[in-house]
């Protein structure tokens, strides 16, 4: 009698459909520079979403390179001012050699008012800088700079194509995104995209607690990306799963307690950034900034009042999406909270638009969609810069109000981006019930209904036996 070798693992059957050359126009259209749209007899999916993530992660490099090349003028001459502004090439990054590194990220003049984990990560690679001039100080900063970028990026590509294992070319959405090549340079916001990227693959492998620590992460990179986490604990406890949410808030409260205490012990403050946050005007990109140019200028205190509202609007936002009847998954309902909380803010960076990429690779987002927002954004950075140096020469700057026109164009984007997103995701479960899976294959469903399917699974196999 002969038997059947069983693999010592489940494997998942390859799928025939869910090439993104099959199914988005732009992606076929894109796909003739490479030999065109993948055939109708092709199988996807035979060898996981490795082979993807190598493939986009190698493109996520020659995307970060392209950035370096964009602002090779100041490569080549330094980041002086306005220098650095009327060439668009300002990058965050050299600015750290202006002091010397010091004992710690908090002895830094420069690192003043920064979120921890950017002041941490921006210490470490200053510190293995090699010294010389101030312009070598600066190219060296900036070059190993470009390369731990580029590896972050690299590692949020793979955590996406990890989080969709069968149709994971959506981590195209970062590796691939124009913004990449504007934004990408300006600052370690890339940190953020990675940890952001590793909350939500924890997430969709129920790891709560390690999904926590990483989320956690992101928000002591940037704190607006904390939306990300406020939306898993919403999703989690609208849906019932109060042991994921406990989870969460643990890993989340435990990585927060810990970093605040690796601060204390290295004679830095930890409330440093958020005293500097508390303290500002509104800055640039901000809807409250446009104000000011209509003669309202808002105080500090009102700008950190107008803020706490947009953090109760988008919880009270994702509270509602997550009741829907579609059973929306994570990445959408973060989106919904991160924008209402990036178009409340007291300013809202050039390379903010990093923060989103993330959630639009879970999304399914069409490429149209992610086109016409990029654009958006690649409008606002090749003005900005011209506005941001009128103390130079008004007569060559951006006018104020062409300045608070493509803002707007800005904000209007980001809505845009949410709504196509939003659209997006309920048509893709649409199409997921109508396969059978019950919107597995998207990570649809919550974890609370996972764990229930898959006690129901084991119950039906112990019947069997």
């Amino acid at each position: 009698m002969t038997h059947t070798a069983t693999p010592a693992h489940p494997t998942t059957a390859p799928s025939s459909g869910r090439a993104p050359t099959r199914t988005d126009p732009v992606a076929a259209a894109a796909s003739h520079v490479v030999g065109g749209p993948l055939g109708r007899h092709a199988v996807v999916g035979r060898r996981g979403w490795r082979p993807a993530a190598a493939v986009l992660s190698a493109l996520s490099a020659v995307f970060v390179a392209l950035g370096v090349l964009q602002k090779n003028h100041c490569v080549s001459t330094g980041w002086a001012t306005p220098g650095s502004l009327w060439r668009a090439c300002y990058s965050d990054l050299p600015v750290a050699v202006a002091a010397p590194a010091g004992s710690s990220p908090w002895s830094n003049p420069t690192m003043q008012g920064q979120p921890p984990l950017t002041a941490l990560i921006t210490w470490l690679v200053r510190t293995i800088v090699p010294g010389g001039s101030q312009l070598r100080l600066q190219q060296g900063m900036f070059a190993w700079g470009a390369a731990v970028v580029a590896l972050l990026i690299a590692l949020a590509v793979c955590a996406s194509a990890a989080s969709r294992p069968d149709s994971p070319w959506v981590a195209a959405h970062i590796a691939l995104s124009p913004v990449l090549i504007t934004s990408a340079l300006i600052s370690f916001d890339a940190l953020g995209v990675a940890l952001v990227a590793a909350g939500l693959l924890a997430w969709e492998r129920s790891r709560f607690p390690l999904a926590g620590v990483a989320l956690a992460g992101a928000l002591l990179t940037r704190p607006t990306l904390g939306a990300v986490l406020a939306a898993a604990l919403v999703v989690a406890l609208v849906r019932g799963h109060t042991k994921g949410a406990l989870a969460l808030f643990v890993g989340a409260g435990a990585t927060c307690v810990a970093m605040f205490a690796v601060i204390a012990v290295w004679g830095g403050d930890p409330f440093t950034a958020f005293t500097a946050w508390r303290q500002q005007g509104a800055g640039y990109g901000s809807l409250w900034y446009i104000l000011s140019f209509a003669g309202v200028t808002l105080s500090p205190a009102v700008l950190t009042g107008l803020a706490v509202l947009g953090w109760i609007a988008a919880i009270a936002l994702g509270a509602i999406l997550a009741q829907g009847r579609e059973r929306l998954p994570l990445a959408p309902i973060a989106l919904l909270m991160l924008v209402t909380v990036m178009l409340t803010s007291r300013a809202l960076p050039v390379q903010a638009c990093l923060w989103v990429l993330p959630l639009i690779a879970l999304s399914a987002l069409p490429w149209r969609d992610h086109l016409v927002w990029a654009g958006a954004e690649f409008v606002y950075f090749i003005t900005v810069w011209g506005f941001i140096a009128r103390a130079s020469n008004m007569a060559k700057a951006l006018p104020s109000g062409w300045y608070c026109l493509f803002t707007l164009v800005r904000l209007v984007g980001l809505v845009y981006l949410v709504t196509a997103a939003i659209r997006a995701t309920r048509s893709s479960t649409v199409a997921s019930s109508e396969d059978g899976d019950g919107g597995r294959r998207a990570g649809l469903t919550a974890p609370a209904a996972r764990e229930r399917r898959v006690s129901l699974s084991s119950s039906t196999e112990i019947g069997r036996r």
